[in-house]
């Protein structure tokens, strides 16, 4: 057993990988994730002791994931999510633990080039280096990287980190936890052919990808941060600063030629007289002023960009109408499936808004322009007014106790009784004789 593979196996890296993917898991929006953390931590010791034999008798094996063909807002097209089981979670972070630690990846991640996927990263550190490109440069190239996830090569991938690792056994297991397997690949039908499951393209969803992502464009982040220009990258988003037109262009023609070996490519911005292939790329003056990494940059102002703002009304409408078609009130007593998040009560949907206010708040509490925070502010509170003026009318018609059971009051009626004692007392089986 080598000397990487017998750290990982080591209980307390097990437990605590553990707890690193169930601090995670138990706040998922997934109730069958949240509730498969609660199974797993139920039994911590016992599951983290059943892993380390199994990794240690090399019986381990990464059973299929779930693959969720996830809409993207506003768009036709789909994201690949790979939803694995928690014990390959923990296996996986427990695999990144140990290559954070390696001398090569540290080195690496104190670069200040790319803040996704790192462990002092972060969007509020990106925005901070963005605007000092803001500030020393006269322009800026925007662009992602063409599908990265899912077409990243593999083999590439795992050969960065084999070659620093010597140790066959923690390489084999890094493979397999590389690859991807489905166990509904039947139930994604039309939508399968968009998940890495050949050659080509890591895990979305998996702790492992952004790393070795990181590792591959290493090199591209240096050279893109010499010879005059810098660059400031998270994962797949990229923005490269220049002190003119011509040499930004000169630095996207350089990314472009340093992604073609790896059979990627990145997104070009609109020239004169032609239109840009995509959104997700721009250029221009940084005086005027750009978005990037859901914000608006410029030397006067960060706020929220359009599409952020607009994500937060969206998830505030989508939780006031999921409570107006709420049916729990003729659930109650029946043994009708029924959750919060399927029959939301109205104290459950005005706490789940008022932490999608906060998440959202606290995800943008580096921007300065607080004018845009009042007025989304009058917007979130103009909707919960309409919501709760529907809300009444809703339960108008019902008996006070509905109401109360809508409003989230459990009743003692709704009480699941002991059916057992009221047959032995209707028997009179508690009076007689023995």
């Amino acid at each position: 057993m080598g000397v990487l593979y017998k750290k990982l196996c080591r209980k307390p890296n097990l437990r605590k990988a553990a707890r690193a993917v169930l601090a995670n898991a138990l706040l998922s929006t997934s109730e069958s994730t949240r509730e498969d953390a609660k199974l797993f931590l139920a039994r911590l010791e016992p599951n983290i002791t059943d892993l380390r034999k199994q990794l240690v008798a090399n019986t381990f094996v990464f059973p299929p994931a779930r693959g969720v063909a996830a809409k993207k807002p506003g768009k036709t097209t789909r994201r690949p999510i790979v939803i694995a089981p928690i014990a390959s979670r923990v296996v996986q972070r427990a695999i990144l633990d140990v290559l954070s630690a390696l001398p090569f990846v540290q080195d690496i991640q104190k670069k200040a080039w790319n803040h996704g996927g790192v462990k002092d990263g972060g969007v509020a550190k990106a925005i901070t280096r963005t605007y000092e490109g803001t500030i020393h440069y006269q322009y800026y190239v925007r662009t992602d990287i063409k599908d990265f996830f899912t077409q990243v090569p593999k083999v590439e991938l795992l050969a960065i980190v084999t070659t620093h690792t010597d140790d066959k056994q923690f390489d084999e297991l890094l493979r397999r936890a590389v690859n991807v397997e489905l166990g509904n690949l039947a139930e994604l039908s039309q939508h399968r052919d968009i998940f890495p499951l050949a050659s080509r393209g890591v895990a979305q969803g998996s702790c492992l990808s952004p790393l070795l992502c990181n590792l591959l464009l290493h090199d591209i982040d240096e050279r893109l941060n010499s010879n005059g220009t810098m660059s400031v990258r998270y994962i797949d988003d990229l923005i490269i600063f220049a002190s003119n037109r011509s040499q930004g262009l000169k630095a996207l023609k350089l990314l472009k030629h340093e992604l073609k070996q790896f059979g990627l490519d990145a997104y070009e911005p609109s020239s004169k007289g032609t239109a840009a292939a995509s959104a997700k790329a721009a250029a221009g003056e940084t005086k005027d002023g750009f978005s990037f990494l859901g914000c608006d940059v410029s030397p006067e102002a960060i706020s929220p960009g359009k599409k952020a703002r607009a994500s937060l009304l969206s998830k505030v409408d989508a939780l006031c109408n999921s409570a107006l078609m709420s049916q729990r009130h003729l659930k109650m007593g029946t043994t009708e499936l029924m959750t919060l998040s399927s029959d939301p009560t109205l104290l459950s949907t005005l706490w789940r808004i008022s932490n999608t206010v906060r998440a959202w708040g606290g995800a943008f509490s580096f921007c300065t322009d607080k004018r845009i925070f009042r007025q989304l502010d009058a917007d979130v509170i103009g909707k919960v007014s309409g919501f709760r003026k529907l809300w009444r009318s809703k339960i108008a018609l019902l008996s006070e106790a509905d109401k109360e059971r809508l409003t989230g009051m459990h009743l003692l009626d709704d009480t699941s009784f002991d059916e057992s004692f009221a047959k032995m007392v209707a028997s009179r089986d508690g009076t007689r004789a023995t």
